[in-house]
């Protein structure tokens, strides 16, 4: 998980340290937004609720990410989803009112960081959503694909894959039921389309 920014001005800004455990709750949508994130360690799941009570997860944040720039360079006042820990995690916690300042302290910074903030945080949902309209089998691979880019090793036209999270969490993030990613990657590998051993996940480059 590469940083886009390799110099980015809130690195020197005032911060503290704070940690989490695995599945702990760092804010909920809607609730105050009073800082934004940098992710020094662990993995991190962005999710809404939708009425129904469905989770959706629409994407998982490592190292160099941040959370909440976005919504901060937007001016919003509310956290627009939901941050939950997928393991225990290590954050870089910088006040809203700081980055700010940054943000506006510099016509260029500025016009580049909205462009790299927008870049990382709708890049994966946006390829995400186009999986929407392909069949189930083909929206699982298409899927896995755009996860391979933050986890998996590409060797030749296979890639390698060992996802730091479990099938439920994975089956939320495709949109479809668990029961149903299970059957249909035992179907899959039965017709060695993939090859699954608990979390790990090999198959033929798209």
């Amino acid at each position: 998980m590469n940083k886009y920014c390799m110099h980015c001005i809130y690195e020197s800004l005032p911060h503290d340290i704070v940690t989490f455990p695995s599945q702990a709750i760092i804010f909920l949508e809607g609730q105050p937004l009073e800082y934004v994130y940098r992710i020094k360690d662990g993995l991190i799941k962005m999710n809404r609720i939708h009425p129904s009570g469905d989770e959706k997860i629409f994407d998982i944040l490592g190292p160099g990410d941040y959370i909440a720039l976005l919504a901060v360079l937007q001016n919003k006042k509310e956290y627009i989803a939901s941050a939950e820990t997928l393991t225990n995690v290590s954050l870089v916690r910088l006040s809203y009112n700081n980055v700010i300042r940054a943000y506006e302290s510099n016509e260029t910074f500025k016009a580049t960081c909205m462009h790299c903030a927008v870049t990382r945080s709708t890049m994966f949902q946006n390829k995400l959503f186009q999986t929407n309209n392909i069949d189930t089998e083909e929206k699982i691979l298409a899927t896995l694909q755009l996860l391979a880019n933050k986890f998996g090793v590409i060797k030749g036209n296979i890639v390698e894959m060992e996802l730091p999270f479990t099938q439920t969490v994975l089956a939320n993030i495709i949109g479809i039921r668990r029961e149903t990613l299970s059957r249909k990657l035992s179907k899959m590998q039965e017709n060695n389309i993939i090859h699954v051993n608990k979390n790990s996940y090999t198959f033929d480059r798209l």
